[in-house]
């Protein structure tokens, strides 16, 4: 068995290696858990050499973790890393395995009680995948690089394939850590990849930037026109289904009557949202203007009371109005309306085309209409019901002269029906 050295003799070639022209030492770079190779980089064969490899830990203890002496069986090696060496005789190489932190220190080969080498093993955590956090504060928007695990010791940021430099615009703090992006607009929409290294691993990680603008409004907008266009097409199927098979149904009538009324709340709701995140012009404040009157004659024209109706017979004389009157309550209108809404559907595909929102996702703007409408009708329904009801009451009430809290001098009886009258004969007369 060959011979070991005393640890003061150790010590003190440890102590008086810069010295030694013939000492090499190198920094190594491990990840924990993976493996490590311990090379002298010696280039004669050593085969025939005494190797002797110690290891000095965090605690200062000096362990020797492998005694090699030709043609002698070799001794077990420290318990801290038996079953890890796997030793190469001929270049006095040693492999360890399944680095853990304990193994992190300084590596000595004597070759035949001459120290060779000195190797520094700094085990390091390897990095996790790395995350993209955004905040968005006004125009400027913060994208802020993280890693759960390993501590990184360089950051890069790209976008697209272009390498991103500290400047006014693009402002990286905190190591690179963080990058801010000052006054932000369209332009800086595109793949922000993040990448994080340190000497044991890299990784990194790429997050797609939308610059949304009014694209909020511009999604209210889209849901409001689509439950109009679906709104108008009902209107419209009501009007062909009573007109041709069941024009006697009050039910279906009045339900008529309703959509489209809904059929313009809808529509002035979605210019409404147009404008406010567009703005305001000339065509588009006309439309909304137009679209407000028809809703008003519409209403107006289905006033229950025959005082009203007597004063609006002779609104209607004006050819403007009664022209007007004649959209609102006729298929005509709910044309205009499907045509609109089209427009302002197609609008704020074109807007998000010209920026970088994401793609339009239909299901994601059907769902809601859909739902708009499931609570109209809902309501419009509970409205019939409470509207039947009270005709049922006051078909069952019986006449009375007029009093004086009935100053026009109009029977309960006489209410019965008239809304749907009302309507029918104003179409009848158009």
């Amino acid at each position: 068995m060959g011979r070991t050295l005393p640890p003061l003799l150790l010590l003190g070639l440890f102590l008086l290696r810069p010295l030694h022209a013939e000492v090499g030492r190198r920094e190594v770079f491990a990840a924990i858990g993976s493996s490590v190779l311990l090379d002298p980089e010696h280039e004669a064969n050593l085969s025939n050499s005494e190797i002797i490899w110690n290891f000095t830990g965090s605690n200062g203890n000096l362990v020797t973790i492998l005694d090699y002496v030709p043609n002698h069986p070799m001794e077990e090696p420290n318990n801290h890393f038996k079953s890890r060496l796997h030793f190469n005789s001929s270049t006095g190489s040693l492999i360890l395995n399944h680095l853990n932190p304990s193994d992190q220190g300084v590596y000595t080969i004597i070759l035949d009680d001459k120290l060779i080498r000195i190797t520094d093993l700094s085990l390091i955590e390897p990095l996790a995948e790395p995350l993209i956090n955004v905040t968005f504060v006004d125009t400027t928007i913060e994208l802020t690089c993280k890693v759960s695990v390993g501590k990184a010791s360089s950051i890069l940021w790209r976008k697209d394939a272009e390498v991103i430099r500290n400047g006014q615009h693009y402002q990286l703090v905190r190591n690179n850590s963080k990058l801010i992006i000052s006054e932000a607009s369209k332009s800086d929409c595109g793949i922000y990849t993040c990448t994080v290294e340190n000497p044991v691993s890299k990784k990194n990680y790429s997050y797609s930037l939308t610059i949304y603008g009014a694209a909020l409004l511009h999604r209210y907008t889209k849901i409001l026109s689509i439950t109009a266009l679906i709104t108008a097409a009902a209107a419209l199927a009501c009007k062909i289904i009573s007109s041709w098979f069941l024009a006697k149904i009050i039910s279906l009538q009045f339900l008529q009557l309703e959509l489209r009324a809904l059929q313009f709340i809808f529509l002035i709701g979605a210019f409404v949202c147009w404008i406010w995140g567009e703005g305001a012009s000339e065509m588009t404040v006309c439309t909304l203007v137009f679209l407000c009157l028809l809703l008003i004659v519409l209403l107006f024209s289905s006033c229950r009371m025959k005082a009203c109706d007597t004063r609006l017979n002779k609104i209607w004389i004006v050819k403007p109005c009664h022209l007007i009157l004649m959209v609102a309550v006729s298929p005509l209108g709910g044309i205009i309306v499907m045509g609109l809404s089209v427009s302002l559907i197609a609008e704020t595909v074109k807007r998000a085309a010209e920026g970088c929102e994401p793609a339009a996702n239909l299901q994601r703007n059907i769902i809601p209409a859909v739902g708009i409408l499931l609570v109209s009708f809902v309501i419009l329904f509970a409205h019939h019901i409470i509207y039947r009801k009270l005709n049922k009451r006051i078909a069952g009430t019986p006449l009375i002269a007029p009093s004086v809290k009935d100053p026009d001098g109009l029977y309960h009886s006489e209410l019965k029906g008239h809304f749907l009258k009302t309507t029918v004969t104003n179409e009848e007369q158009l």
